[in-house]
């Protein structure tokens, strides 16, 4: 892997060496020790539901975005075990697991900010391999292997600054190039899911978590992403998302106003009350009716019209929840009548799963 740990700046989207760090914690960690040899972590994933002002999406400044993002934490999990070798540098990923550079940029990331050299032998498993299909699996892994070596040394770094860190660090791994990441827009949600209580996250300014809710047990959260779908890499993504960041651009500033307002006297009033309704309502008027989904619909053409044919069931009250996650091409919907929902997203050619909203933190399955 990089060693590459200097501090860099950023304005536009051109790849950058793994380890690159964009923004340093705002404080200096020192003296940090280690508390434990082994961790093994299981950490959720997000549902990526809106922006609340996509305008924010369409610069890159220096890796810092403050769009701000209402998240759902899921039952789908990646399970993250690091040991210490003992040893100085050597990081040692099993054959097993996959995407190894987004792994080395989170080690890297973590050495940098913890100022430490130990070496650790890292291993994955993943319940589901969806990539590039709006699960946050990129941000999540990151962030995932990025707590288990802050176990490691006692959790020096806290929460809140985790989300920032990860956050404002965040790239993809390019296919044909190892040594390079992409930068990608990060809001936070995957490292918030996995760091704050709460079934639903909002975030706003820069990566502050500033308002979560449980959601009751009564509902599912089901999945579909079609099945002639097929994943670019991230450079070819965000080259794509590049050439329509005008439309991004064009929603928010048109909307953001509105969408500001209705949170502040409709959806925070109502999460108080353990309703769920306005913020579902919020967010599929943001995707349906604000042009959200013909925004992302370039990563997969067919979108719009895949979208409209399950309007209904938000329309019909069927789903409290129903929104295209991140830019797609995943659809999500969170309902008492899962079996209803997953018929009808399977009769519009999609693959799907249905899991449950994750109220908590990530769990430690073992340590040592």
């Amino acid at each position: 892997m990089s060693n590459h740990s200097e501090i860099s700046t950023a304005s536009d989207f051109t790849p950058s060496p793994v380890g690159t760090i964009f923004n340093p914690l705002p404080r200096e960690i020192s003296g940090v020790t280690r508390v434990k040899d082994e961790i093994t972590i299981r950490y959720p994933s997000r549902l990526d539901a809106m922006s609340t002002d996509p305008s924010r999406l369409t610069k890159n400044a220096n890796s810092v975005y403050t769009s701000g993002q209402i998240d759902f934490a899921i039952k789908v999990f990646r399970t993250v075990n690091v040991k210490s070798t003992g040893t100085k540098g050597e990081i040692s990923i099993t054959p097993s697991t996959e995407r190894h550079v987004l792994i080395n940029h989170a080690v890297a990331l973590m050495r940098a900010a913890l100022h430490v050299d130990d070496g650790y032998q890292i291993d994955v498993k993943e319940d589901v391999r969806l990539r590039h299909c709006g699960l946050g699996s990129s941000s999540a892994l990151i962030t995932s292997v990025a707590c288990a070596i802050n176990e490691l040394y006692g959790n020096p770094i806290t929460d809140k600054e985790m989300v920032k860190y990860a956050a404002q660090n965040h790239g993809e791994e390019i296919d044909d190039n190892p040594d390079m990441i992409n930068p990608v827009q990060s809001m936070g949600g995957s490292a918030a899911s996995g760091t704050y209580q709460g079934g639903l996250i909002i975030i706003g300014g820069e990566n502050v978590v500033i308002k979560t809710m449980y959601i009751p047990d009564k509902y599912d959260v089901v999945i579909g992403v079609p099945r002639d779908f097929e994943p670019s890499d991230s450079k070819t993504l965000m080259d794509m998302e590049i050439q329509n960041l005008h439309k991004f651009y064009r929603t928010g500033m048109r909307y953001r106003n509105v969408i500001a307002y209705r949170l502040l006297h409709e959806c925070f009033p109502a999460i108080e009350e353990g309703d769920l309704k306005p913020i579902g309502d919020l967010i599929f008027d943001y995707r349906y009716k604000m042009g959200s989904i013909r925004n992302c619909s370039f990563v997969y053409p067919p979108l719009v019209k895949l979208a409209n044919s399950v309007a209904f069931l938000k329309e019909e009250g069927v789903a409290d929840v129903l929104s295209v996650s991140s830019v797609g091409p995943g659809i999500f919907a969170i309902t008492e009548n899962a079996d209803y929902c997953r018929e009808v997203f399977e009769g519009r050619n999609m693959n799907t799963m249905v899991t449950k909203i994750h109220n908590g933190r990530y769990e430690i399955a073992s340590e040592s």
